[in-house]
């Protein structure tokens, strides 16, 4: 560049000192000039010249505009060759403003001219990324050459998440593991030539099915074709999202598409017996939003009332070079469905493995020691009492030696019920429908199941036990006499009625089971609970370490509780579009009437009226004795006696709202005060809970 610069003023420098030294020459005696007769001359050129510009124009148009213009001063009077000096001179000044110009505009720093030409270069590389599955520097024909080896190196830096290289020497990009991304664009480009070829499809389309179940922990189950769809049932990992753990990935062999496709999407997965509404649909269009929305997939889908998930040939690039495929997965749902759709949080029944944080202590205690006796969890509502049970009958089945029987007594209401329950639960046979029977049934598996441990695991015995008790507990008699011949163990959960007839001196419970009671969780395992879900959802929070604190003090801990404050906060930030929790938004949830009314109903909803009475005279005052209660009945003319009393605490810290510290009692939930006062009408509450104690 420099060398040209040089060659420019050179000729510039020639060209005027050329002019200088000549100067005006006469030719006539009579002092014609040579500037007179370039009068001529120069007419003669421009007219020729003028005539090659335009087919309508004459010559003499031409000359005049010459001679008036702005060019006839200067001209004037020169001769011809010097006329082409003086021409030389200005092409030489023009050239050198140009290439000064050039320079300085090179010169500027990435952050100006590159940096603005950065989104097509970027572009440019992902599409050879996307068509190769690699980069080289002669692909990159729109970015100059000097700059493809930064762009390209650029490019990796800024994509973390991807499992990209940048190689220098010579300068390429390419995945760490190349093949599978091989594997996939040779069958994906094959996909979309034989979409005509319904055999051939199939093939291609069975193929990339098992890539995609290979990439991302899938295991396929079923396939079938329906149509135009081609469709595999698989079974997914625990997703941290709430989708289902068998669903179809759909194939669609089309180019474009149309409403009725949405419906035999809809009639394939009745087909394939899908009892959710959620499926992957694959788009063989690499950029889908290039067609009529009419004919694009993504925007058929957003009526229909199934989760249909919509992925393109972008959409599975970006999951193959991912690091975290699964991640980038989750990433790819969530920008298609509302929020609260795919929520992982769960306020009802037993949590999935995935949603279980926390417990460690009480999971090692019963999984090391139900060997050698039985157990009984015992716990407020929705305490995690059967997310617990779940998760012990998950790791014996898991263990050798263990042979677990669950089930779920919540119904039961009889022996009959009991009964019934077992033999399709368990798919066996009671050679009698009574204790007796169930005696015989355990016996004879314990003899089968030689030198292994039978761990009969029952959720929910409560109702079960109060029938039982009707019959001078005849079956729990059984469940006692066959855990001490060591013919299995038991793990009962329950609340009330279980609490009680452990502690009953006359009960078959009395001594036979180690209690484990079930209360709030440790702040890491809460936080674990608020923070790890919600990055898995791409969703920030304004002041983390604030928001947290807050929602553990609203919550005292409460595992559904904690969950369900993070529900209405998805549900919050979900109805405006955004993804970033803020202190108002949980300020929103905590003055609603929907969480108070739930925080009661989960906390308080199983306390008797007495229980209920004794909380509400514990607000508003400090750490209390069993003294300092009596009194306070007395004052509210309920004179109750001391037995029904230390129930009442009893139950109270059964549910973990009150917790003992020596002889003192004061709350165990301390948002519990808070809520209730702000909730309830607190002296019309009292006036009414009174009215239904029995003294």
């Amino acid at each position: 560049m420099t060398g040209k610069i040089y060659l420019a003023l050179a000729v510039f420098i020639i060209a005027l000192a050329a002019i200088y030294h000549y100067g005006p020459i006469p030719l006539h005696a009579e002092g014609t000039t040579i500037w007179q007769q370039t009068e001529a001359t120069s007419a003669s050129i421009a007219i020729k010249t003028y005539s090659l510009s335009t087919d309508h124009n004459s010559a003499s148009e031409a000359r005049f505009a010459l001679e008036n213009g702005l060019l006839s001063p200067l001209l004037a009077g020169l001769s011809t060759w010097q006329t082409a000096l003086l021409l030389l001179a200005v092409t030489a000044i023009l050239l050198l403003l140009l290439i000064v110009l050039g320079r300085l505009r090179r010169s500027t720093p990435w952050i100006g001219s590159k940096e603005t030409r950065w989104t097509a270069w970027e572009s440019s590389i992902r599409q050879s990324l996307w068509v190769h599955g690699w980069v080289e520097e002669d692909m990159l024909l729109d970015i100059p050459l000097k700059d493809r080896s930064e762009a390209m190196r650029r490019f990796v830096e800024e994509r973390p998440d991807d499992d990209l290289v940048f190689r220098l020497d010579p300068p390429r990009i390419e995945l760490a593991s190349p093949a599978r991304m091989k594997t996939f664009l040779r069958n994906w480009k094959a996909a979309w030539e034989t979409v005509e070829s319904e055999a051939t499809f199939q093939t291609i389309a069975a193929m990339l099915a098992s890539l995609l179940c290979d990439t991302l922990g899938f295991t396929m189950l079923d396939a079938r074709i329906y149509r135009d769809l081609h469709g595999y049932v698989v079974k997914a990992p625990a997703l941290r999202l709430r989708v289902p753990p068998r669903f179809p990935i759909i194939f669609l062999r089309k180019r474009d598409f149309s409403p009725d496709d949405v419906n035999d999407v809809r009639n394939l997965m009745n087909i394939l017996n899908m009892t959710s509404y959620f499926a992957l649909l694959i788009d063989l269009n690499d950029w889908p939003s290039q067609l009529d929305k009419r004919k694009n997939l993504k925007y058929l889908v957003r009526g229909a009332i199934h989760d249909l998930i919509v992925l393109d040939g972008n959409d599975l690039r970006q999951i193959i070079i991912a690091r975290d495929h699964e991640q980038r997965l989750i990433q790819t749902i969530l920008s298609q469905v509302d929020l609260t759709a795919v929520s992982p949080y769960v306020t009802s029944g037993p949590v999935p493995e995935n949603m279980f944080f926390g417990r460690d202590n009480e999971l090692k205690t019963v999984t090391r020691k139900v060997k050698d006796c039985s157990f009984a969890l015992i716990g407020g509502r929705k305490i995690g009492k059967t997310s617990i049970l779940a998760k012990v009958y998950r790791l014996l089945s898991e263990t050798p030696n263990f042979f677990p029987l669950y089930l779920d007594c919540q119904a039961v209401t009889d022996h009959d019920g009991f009964f019934e329950a077992v033999n399709s639960m368990w798919e066996v046979e009671l050679s009698s429908k009574s204790p007796d029977g169930f005696r015989r049934l355990i016996t004879q598996l314990a003899n089968d199941w030689a030198g292994g441990t039978i761990a009969i695991l029952l959720d929910e015995v409560d109702a079960l036990l109060s029938y039982d008790l009707l019959s001078q507990e005849k079956l729990f008699r059984v469940f006692r006499a066959l855990s001490q011949e060591q013919y299995c163990r038991f793990v009962f959960c329950g609340e009330r009625m279980l609490h009680a007839r452990l502690h009953a001196p006359d009960s078959p419970l009395f001594n036979f089971c180690d209690t484990i009671h079930l209360s709030y969780l440790d702040e890491q395992s809460a936080s674990r609970i608020i923070l790890e879900p919600m990055q898995s959802m791409g969703i920030t929070m304004e002041d983390q370490s604030a928001l947290v604190l807050e929602i553990m003090s609203l919550s005292s801990c409460h595992p559904n509780i904690v969950q369900y404050i993070c529900q209405r906060l998805i549900v919050q930030i979900n109805r405006r579009g955004a993804r970033r929790i803020t202190m108002a938004d949980l300020e929103a949830v905590r003055t609603s009437s929907q969480f108070s009314e739930y925080f009661t109903e989960v906390t308080w909803g199983n306390a008797s009226a007495l229980e209920k009475v004794v909380s509400l005279l514990m607000i508003d005052r400090g750490p209390v004795t069993l003294s300092d209660l009596e009194t306070l009945l007395a004052q509210a003319n309920l004179p109750v006696s001391v037995v029904d009393l230390e129930e009442a605490i009893s139950d109270l810290m059964l549910y973990s709202i009150v917790r003992k510290d020596g002889q003192y009692y004061e709350f165990a939930n301390r948002g519990f005060p808070q809520i209730i006062k702000a909730s309830q009408d607190m002296p019309t509450l009292l006036d009414s809970l009174k009215g239904k104690i029995v003294v």
